[in-house]
């Protein structure tokens, strides 16, 4: 299995980190310590100096990214590479394509006000999917009202602050 090595300056809230990406190197030859966690992989390889300028990597096996969280020398002239996926950068074209609406609350307790049974929402859209403005007018509309849903949106994101 090949991984490609990199410096990244940009913030883990960052979709598209493209801009933010300098490749140090590639290694190859590289193999898993015993079971492989898909999310937060440990790496094993000969130890080569290019390991210690990263703190990003792609790997080929998996085709996913991931930010280099630890690296531990071991016997034998080895080191592995423990890391934890970058979902968003990852998954960035599914995510950019995507559309969806976003609902938001100011109040942590608006949580345990849900009821899930009658649909009673209680956060207040600020923008529906369109960018119109809810907060005026008829007042909010719940976002899985058919005659306010986008059926182009294919899902639905929900922050709760």
């Amino acid at each position: 299995m090949d991984l490609t090595l990199y410096k990244q300056a940009a913030t883990p809230e960052r979709i598209d980190k493209t801009a933010y990406l300098t490749q140090v190197g590639t290694v190859s030859g590289v193999t898993i310590k015993n079971e492989m966690d898909l999310m937060q992989p440990v790496f094993v390889l000969k130890t080569d100096p290019l390991v210690y300028n990263a703190n990003y990597l792609y790997c080929s096996f998996t085709s996913r990214y991931y930010y280099i969280t630890d690296i531990t020398a071991l016997t034998g002239g080895r080191v592995a590479i423990s890391c934890r996926v970058d979902v968003l950068y990852t998954y960035k074209d599914e995510i950019l394509a995507s559309s969806a609406w976003v609902v938001s609350s100011s109040s942590a307790s608006d949580a345990a006000d849900y009821d899930m049974l009658h649909n009673d929402y209680p956060w207040q859209a600020d923008y529906d999917i369109l960018g119109a403005d809810l907060t005026e007018g008829e007042g909010w509309r719940s976002p899985f009202d058919s005659e306010f849903m986008d059926p182009a949106a294919r899902c639905i994101y929900l922050v709760v602050k």
